[in-house]
């Protein structure tokens, strides 16, 4: 099968890029950084190729993903030195970590989006935690895989330019083109992606908190590994203090410790914003499960992240090569998640500063007194020139697409100033009606101690204690972490419905959670000398810790666990649906880019699964996207219940519909009047399809308004 030789050729490509251009960094951490740079530069390959043969064949996708396999062909050829089975060599231990994190994440995808196999039709499957979501990839996947999306616009408002970061449904759809079903170019992909989340946590955990003193280590009486893995179970689960709710609702505590009662659980315990709850949907794996580009942004972050802190944290010069190559694919990610990239570009800016302004520092105390300020400056300069090889390719090639994705060079409410944004999202908040906090009323500020609070339970704590035990080059990178917490709480990011700023405290909460994780390895080892930066033994206390640690270990993650029953027992809905017979013709007997009239607020429509585009679709999304949809929505209330022919088919020509669709949504709606039988009597039936009790009409518009 195509698709699978594609993945295994861009992965292995990468994994040889990256082992010439990284050679210092683990087995582990390089094999997760050449899938993830494979994604990437591949899907650009493939893009750009089947973009600008889009007019000329309609095979240009499948042109691109044969062209892209040979050049990853030729990469291996080039990288084979560096391809040896010495550079993937890895300990038992990391391999059982491996396996264990694939069989997590496999769990985790399959049970998002899945094929019934015992039911007739092989019917593709949502998980309803995540079937909204799932509406838009799916339709933007298939746009390119059944569509002709090229240029690339939003499927729920066609006839305009895409403004969503599209990059990883485009390379689902090539996966797709490839020969994978829509369920396996989104759970394959990102099963693989949340492993290499996993790995590049425990990798970021041992790289940054074990004992470097020469000794040889078995990996149980290693700290950096115990931090790592700590760090992981963290990511996999959710922080909150959710489990109030548990036990608030189960109607004893007897049946809340009942283990059929925990076993059964279903539903998410607090989805706020979305309800009147201070804690947020945002910090469960839902976030993770309805965005599979996120899990792809995510990884590609944290493996930058190991790129550029590896160096930075054992005092060495930043290595050219791997600042070229991290600044590259970095900059290339953008289309993967906008917003993650802006908090990550501040996160790593910050790194990049802080650490560059100490050693600048440092430099400059251990100069002569008359030469100081100049000997500052000249390190400060070569940090700024090593520095400029991940920076400047990394801006040159996300500014263009950040213009391009944001619909041009205006704001237009795509970034702004909002104070405590996720805080008063709450519509409990007691700042919710201002929208954002007054810093100078202390109501807010100790509503904002609680939301965060609620929303991140003893992680808070515990990364205060880290704070306080923390050594000089640990708070450089923590100072790098809390910017991204602090540039959260400042500003709103794109025009995403309610809350949806989560993305930059995902980050912050993955991120810090590294640290959390630290403190809590130190806590444990409290008997045996120093406690992080402090000059502290007692082994008194050791037995004290060894029960608390357990009990706030178990703090952090119990909310997540619950989180495990409703990713288990949640129903599902069937996506395609009635609509599949439709979606079998509109396939077989329309243009790729044919853009239909439909009524607008349905997430799945026949057009949008079958690739095709739609006039308006689902218009909180599209509004979120930055589209105004009230005129759309005039104009289809407008051809709907048009009086004459004539009035109908100026408005279709005249924003280049090329089909009408008529169903259940349509005639059963309340959005519009229909007049029904005007197409009935004076419009060209294109051809119709079963959907259930009722059928869908579909009425050619060349044909019935030609003038």
């Amino acid at each position: 099968m195509l698709a699978v030789v594609y993945l295994i050729v861009l992965s292995v490509a990468g994994a040889g890029v990256v082992n010439r251009m990284m050679p210092s960094a683990p087995a582990m951490v390089r094999i997760c950084g050449g899938f993830l740079l494979g994604i990437v530069s591949s899907a650009w390959v493939t893009y750009l190729v089947a973009l600008g043969l889009s007019g000329v064949t309609d095979e240009s996708l499948l042109i691109g993903i044969v062209l892209t396999t040979v050049l990853n062909a030729a990469v291996i050829v080039w990288c084979r030195d560096s391809l040896r089975l010495s550079h993937v060599r890895m300990s038992a231990f990391e391999v059982l970590f491996l396996g264990a994190a694939l069989a997590f994440s496999f769990w985790l995808m399959d049970n998002r989006l899945f094929v019934a196999g015992d039911v007739a039709g092989d019917p593709v499957l949502v998980s309803s935690e995540t079937w909204g979501d799932t509406a838009l990839h799916v339709a933007l996947s298939r746009s390119f895989s059944e569509g002709a999306n090229y240029p690339t616009e939003y499927p729920f408002f066609a006839n305009d330019p895409i403004r969503y970061h599209f990059g990883y449904d485009f390379f689902a759809g090539a996966l797709q083109e490839g020969g994978l079903s829509v369920v396996l170019s989104f759970n394959l992909p990102g099963a693989l992606a949340f492993t290499a989340m996993m790995a590049l946590m425990l990798s970021l955990g041992r790289m940054l908190f074990s004992v470097n003193d020469g000794k040889q280590r078995r990996w149980w009486e290693d700290r950096g590994v115990w931090g790592g893995l700590i760090a992981v179970a963290l990511l996999m689960t959710n922080q909150s203090l959710q489990v109030i709710r548990y036990f608030e609702t189960t109607g004893s505590f007897s049946d809340a410790l009942n283990p059929d009662t925990w076993w059964n659980h279903t539903g998410y315990l607090s989805i706020g914003p979305y309800t009147a709850d201070k804690i947020a949907i945002f910090n469960t794996l839902n976030v993770f499960l309805t965005q599979t580009h996120l899990i792809v942004g995510m990884a590609v972050v944290l493996f930058v992240a190991f790129g550029l802190l590896q160096p930075l944290r054992f005092g060495q010069r930043l290595p050219r090569d791997r600042m070229l190559l991290l600044g590259v694919l970095f900059g290339a990610s953008f289309w993967l998640n906008g917003v993650l990239f802006i908090a990550a570009g501040i996160f790593f800016g910050t790194l990049l500063v802080v650490f560059a302004v100490s050693a600048a520092c440092r430099h400059a105390q251990g100069s002569a007194v008359g030469s100081r300020g100049s000997e500052f400056w000249r390190e400060l300069w070569r940090w700024v020139k090593a520095s400029v090889w991940f920076i400047a390719p990394a801006l040159l090639l996300a500014i263009p697409q950040a213009i391009s994705l944001n619909g041009g060079l205006g704001n237009d409410g795509s970034i702004r100033q909002h104070i405590g944004y996720l805080v008063c999202s709450s519509p409990n908040a007691n700042c919710n009606a201002n929208g954002e906090m007054d810093p100078l009323d202390p109501s807010h500020w100790v509503e904002f101690g609680n939301y965060w609070l609620l929303n991140q339970g003893l992680m808070i704590p515990l990364l205060i204690f880290a704070f306080v035990i923390a050594k000089r080059s640990d708070l450089k990178i923590l100072a790098a972490i809390m910017a991204v917490f602090i540039f959260g709480s400042l500003f709103q990011l794109s025009r995403d419905l309610g809350g949806h700023n989560h993305k930059i405290f995902n980050l912050w909460e993955i991120l810090a959670s590294l640290f959390v994780a630290y403190a809590l390895v130190e806590l444990w080892n409290i008997g045996r000398g120093m406690l992080g930066a402090l000059n502290f033994k007692s082994p008194a206390l050791q037995p004290v810790t060894w029960v608390l640690v357990p009990v706030l270990f178990f703090g952090l993650v119990v909310s997540g666990l619950l989180d495990f029953m409703t990713i288990k027992n949640d129903w599902e809905v069937d996506v395609f649906g009635e609509n599949q017979a439709a979606v079998v013709w509109i396939e077989e007997n329309t243009e790729g880019d044919a853009v239909f009239l439909v009524a607008w607020g349905d997430l799945y429509t026949a057009p949008t699964l079958a690739g095709r585009g739609v006039f308006l679709g689902y218009d909180p999304w599209v509004s979120s996207a930055g589209y105004d949809a009230a005129p759309r929505k005039e104009t289809i209330t407008a051809i709907y219940g048009a009086g004459s022919k004539g009035e109908a088919c100026g408005l279709l020509r005249e924003n280049d519909i090329d089909y009408v669709l008529i169903g259940r949504s349509e005639r059963g709606g309340t959005l519009f009047p229909l007049n029904e039988q005007l197409f009935r009597d004076e419009f060209t039936l294109a051809g119709s399809a079963p959907q259930g009790a009722d059928t869908i009409d579909i009425y050619d518009v060349s044909a019935s308004c030609a003038v």
